[in-house]
């Protein structure tokens, strides 16, 4: 039977033709360049698509209908390759797979059954969390996201095996869809999305438990009652990510989190209903019991509704706002007796009403859900707020004299002194809302609000404190000083985010100072954990991807030791690896198995073994990408058995892997991608080559706005790399065609010692696998795209077409542009850098050439479909350009210019361009001029004229070509796999 995954050809249409002879004529352009280097084949592509559109032959109907023709087969392309990522899908087969998995745990090395108590502790252990995270990286609608999980499934969301028909109805409905994010892209609609997939993967790792409890249940008939599975634990931060945020007040992230409460005890109180629904009506205690957790759930819910809908609307920064907090408060307050607030009190209704049955199947959903209560508490999914370190010493800065940096040397252990000081005397305080719209503070704001979530919403959970920019033991104490104030060190898990160079390398005496701390060790102690979060985001920005990834593994042993010299036994270790779904995010393009064992390596496992340390390992699924491995019941079950074969698994001890042998060439390797990277980041010429365009070829992709760093076009000449977050950064490059934030410096690297390279990458499948972001990165690239977005910036590329080109309107037209971009030194800055990247990446090519491995990579259809896309928006720019020559003169009494417009739309700031157009040329008539007054006028003022010919031929078709600007954008997104 075919793999219903499989692309499968979309009817024959206009377009296909199109789309062949586009890819053909690319071919021959891509020959022709081996006789003449100078040419540019995607250049070239480009001029052949604007001379067809000038002369007639295209339309813009016909590029439009190109454009969606490569969408399609970019989304059919992108849903084999998602499931294919994935492992089996099959829901049957991972059953398969993981009871094999379980069974292989009640079974030792002589094939004997290894005792109850042993098999109990390995699978009550939280082995692994998954992280829902809310970062920019929505590319599509809510819809098309379950659209693409299904084909990638190659099931309907009910299960329903997709046949041609059905699958071919998916993509004839993407076809007419929009490829962008949701118009609501608001910070509650990133929620909705987020629960809809931790919804599946809670459904997920319950079928994984039914199917572990059957197997305990053959092993130990006696026992397997009594288990209560614990190996993966969700979370989420939607809502409470504050780090670089203003815009979400503590009403919101209250707000977010009772709604993550209300989708939990919804879920218990179906799932409460559906046992029940199964019990004979002979067994009275046991209905007597489930009317008990019944109601209880349902008073909750009943609680949680009224709160929900009062704090989404309560504004702290006004009067009535402030009212409607203090009337809510006092609610809550009342009703504190009667709330609930832990899991414990539910799970001691299931533990009796498991008494009260002897039937199998009974016996197992209550064990499942036990499970749930006991892992999730009474919410769907784990609290992980964050802050930033900056704000962390704001907050402490009068209390401890602060003047300076926490590491400066002059005052850092006097801080530290007198930090310990108030940690000794420290004694908690109470607080209620009102304190809470009282403080300033943001610090001490969002422990007042864990004090009242622990209080009032659910004390059964662990509240994970994460300080983004970490550089010091300092920042962790003054933490735990507010968690003691506010008296929530109980519940509060403080983890550093360790993303800088510096923070990388000076990590783990970080944390070794903060363990030989007596308040921190007393703490940790309490707590049972030491946790760390590591950011691939910001450090392969800053250091390439590559040599992040070594330095966090570096990062992982040197914290294997400082825990097991600490002396602290049953004190776990949890590291928190933010990646993402690109490999601009850290994520490795191989498969889901080559993603965990990227960021988890066998080796730092077996060390972890051999020290005798207790481990959790957390990684991040970011926006868009990352929820639509969570968008199908069967997508995300695939995901949570890889997860579950990733941690259960044997270690292998691959320490023997000559990467860890080669220490002084892996250092010089690395450090030679890094400070390329390090010197792209510290160029403005870089920061002009992001932004000249960039920005504006992308959809909004989250609820974060996106500053605009330059709303004068002259001020990109200051532009600094660091302005743009990690994430546009990464999509910018992918837009431009050359991802330099992940292979740029690695042929430098590799051209040091191309022969000890080629035997490293040999014998070294750490090295590879490394690597293996580099080749995927280096396949997606293709220097001549940048080039070709580069030279639409030069003026005389213009003066040159213009020589050549016969419709003398149209020249003097690019004449005109070419006069624009003269005086703008955007085209040679971005030159420099562009030859920069474009050597650096002929010694990657010929480097990676001499290796006979090279996966993973994108397939040769795809870059042939991209390098096309490029063309074609190539040539749509250029339209939009030279649209603007028509733009005319108009009097400064606008607080605008026609210079600044033309600016504007020559970096593609082309709406709000077009805006001001609209009004400084507005289409309607003016109705003063037209109305009856008694008698008949014939003039017309020039203010109120009607600027038919303006609106529909120059301002009308630059806002049509802008939007399928950016839809060529979700095509490239759809071919290379990921955004950002």
């Amino acid at each position: 039977m075919p793999d219903s995954r499989q692309a499968t050809p979309r009817p024959e249409d206009r377009t296909m033709p199109l789309a062949r002879e586009l890819t053909q004529l690319l071919k021959r352009y891509e020959k022709s360049q081996r006789e003449d280097p100078f040419a540019n084949p995607i250049q070239h592509l480009a001029l052949e698509i604007s001379r067809r559109l000038a002369d007639g032959k295209l339309d813009i109907r016909d590029v439009e209908a190109l454009i969606g023709h490569l969408t399609i087969e970019g989304f059919s392309h992108r849903a084999a390759r998602l499931g294919r990522y994935l492992g089996d899908t099959a829901p049957e087969a991972n059953d398969v797979a993981l009871r094999a998995l379980f069974q292989g745990l009640t079974r030792d090395a002589r094939g004997g059954t290894v005792p109850f108590a042993a098999f109990r502790r390995r699978v009550e252990s939280e082995a692994f969390g998954a992280v829902f995270t809310a970062h920019p990286t929505f590319n599509l609608s809510g819809t098309l996201m379950a659209d693409l999980a299904a084909l990638a499934a190659g099931r309907a969301a009910d299960g329903t095996a997709l046949t041609e028909e059905t699958r071919s109805a998916l993509l004839d409905r993407a076809a007419v869809a929009e490829h962008r994010p949701d118009e609501d892209l608001s910070l509650a609609r990133e929620q909705a999305l987020s629960l809809d997939a931790i919804a599946n993967a809670r459904a997920a790792l319950g079928r994984a438990w039914g199917i572990l409890l059957d197997v305990a249940r053959e092993a130990y008939p006696e026992d397997w009652r009594g288990l209560t599975p614990r190996l993966v634990t969700l979370a989420s931060w939607v809502g409470y990510d504050l780090d670089g945020r203003s815009d979400i007040r503590w009403t919101d992230t209250l707000h977010k989190r009772l709604l993550v409460q209300a989708a939990q005890l919804d879920h218990y109180l179906a799932e409460v209903r559906a046992i029940r629904s199964a019990v004979p009506r002979g067994a009275a205690d046991l209905l007597e019991t489930l009317d008990l957790l019944e109601s209880r759930v349902a008073l909750a819910i009943a609680q949680i509704r009224d709160e929900v809908a009062a704090f989404a609307v309560a504004d702290p920064g006004s009067a009535a706002g402030r009212e409607q907090i203090r009337v809510i408060s006092q609610r809550i307050h009342a009703g504190q007796a009667l709330r609930l607030t832990e899991s414990a009190s539910l799970i001691a209704i299931v533990d009796r009403a498991l008494e009260r049955t002897d039937d199998p199947d009974l016996s197992r959903r209550f064990c499942l859900l036990r499970a749930e209560l006991a892992t999730h508490g009474l919410g769907a999914a784990h609290t992980h707020v964050r802050i930033n370190a900056t704000q962390v010493h704001n907050a402490i800065r009068k209390a401890v004299g602060m003047v300076s940096d926490p590491n400066d040397p002059r005052y850092r252990q006097s801080y530290l002194d007198r930090l310990n000081g108030l940690l000794d005397a420290v004694e908690p305080v109470s607080v209620n809302f009102g304190s809470l719209l009282a403080e300033r503070t943001s610090v001490k704001r969002l422990f007042m609000l864990l004090a009242q979530m622990l209080k009032y919403n659910d004390r059964s959970a662990p509240i994970r404190f994460l300080i983004a920019e970490s550089e010091s033991a300092f920042t962790c104490l003054t933490a735990l000083y507010y968690a003691r104030l506010f008296g929530v060190d109980g519940m509060v898990d403080i983890s550093p985010l360790f993303e800088t160079e510096k923070a990388l390398e000076n990590g783990s005496r970080i944390i070794e100072q903060l363990l030989e701390n007596p308040h921190y060790r007393d703490y940790v102690r309490r707590r049972g954990r030491v946790c760390v979060q590591t950011g691939y985001s910001d450090a392969g920005r800053y250091l390439g991807q590559t040599p992040a990834g070594a330095s966090i593994e570096r990062l992982r042993l040197r914290l294997i030791r400082v825990i097991a010299k600490a002396g602290l036994p049953g004190v776990q270790l949890l590291i928190f690896d933010t990646h993402g779904e690109s490999i601009g995010r850290g994520c490795h393009p191989g498969g889901i198995a080559d993603r965990l064992s990227y960021v988890d390596p066998p080796a730092t496992r077996a060390f972890m073994a051999e020290q005798d340390v207790a481990f959790k390992q957390e990684v991040s699924f970011q926006g868009g990408d990352g929820y639509l491995y969570f968008a199908h019941p069967d997508l995300a079950y695939a995901v949570v058995a890889r997860i579950l074969q990733h941690v259960l698994r044997e270690i292998e001890d691959t320490r023997d892997d000559p990467f860890y042998d080669e220490a002084s060439y892996i250092r010089e390797f690395f450090t030679t991608v890094k400070e390329f990277q390090v010197r792209l980041m510290e160029s403005r010429d870089y920061g002009v080559l992001l932004q000249a365009l960039g920005p504006n070829l992308l959809f909004p992709s989250g609820s974060r706005a996106t500053k605009r760093q330059h709303e004068d076009p002259s001020e990109l000449d200051h532009a600094m790399p660091s302005q743009l977050r990690a994430i546009p950064h990464n999509a910018i490059l992918m837009q431009l065609g050359l991802m330099a934030n992940s292979v740029g410096g690695a042929g430098a690297a590799i051209a040091k010692d191309p022969e000890r390279f080629r035997e490293l990458y040999a014998a070294s499948p750490r090295f590879r696998q490394l690597l293996g972001i580099i080749t995927y990165g280096a396949s997606a690239s293709n220097p001549a795209a940048m080039k070709s977005y580069i030279d639409a910036l030069d003026p005389g590329a213009w003066i040159t077409r213009a020589a050549t080109t016969g419709d003398r309107e149209q020249a003097d037209r690019m004449v005109a542009l070419s006069g624009h971009l003269e005086p703008m030194p955007v085209w040679e800055r971005q030159s420099r850098v562009f030859r920069a990247l474009h050597k650096d990446f002929i010694l990657l090519r010929e480097g990676l050439e001499s290796v006979a491995e090279q996966l993973p990579h994108v397939d040769a259809a795809s870059r042939d479909a991209l390098a096309v896309l490029h063309a074609v928006r190539l040539a749509l720019i250029q339209e939009i350009f030279l649209l603007a020559m028509r733009i005319p003169e108009f009097s400064s009494r606008h607080n605008l210019t026609l210079k600044q417009v033309i600016a504007r739309v020559l970096h593609l700031d082309v709406l709000p361009a077009v805006q001001s157009l609209e009004e400084i040329f507005p289409l309607t008539e003016d109705t003063i001029a037209v109305a009856d007054f008694g008698e008949a006028a014939t003039y017309r003022s020039d203010e109120s004229q009607n600027y038919q010919f303006e609106n529909e031929r120059i301002f009308r078709p630059m806002r049509q070509i802008y939007g399928l600007v950016r839809r060529v954008s979700a095509a490239v997104v759809h071919r290379t796999g990921f955004f950002g």
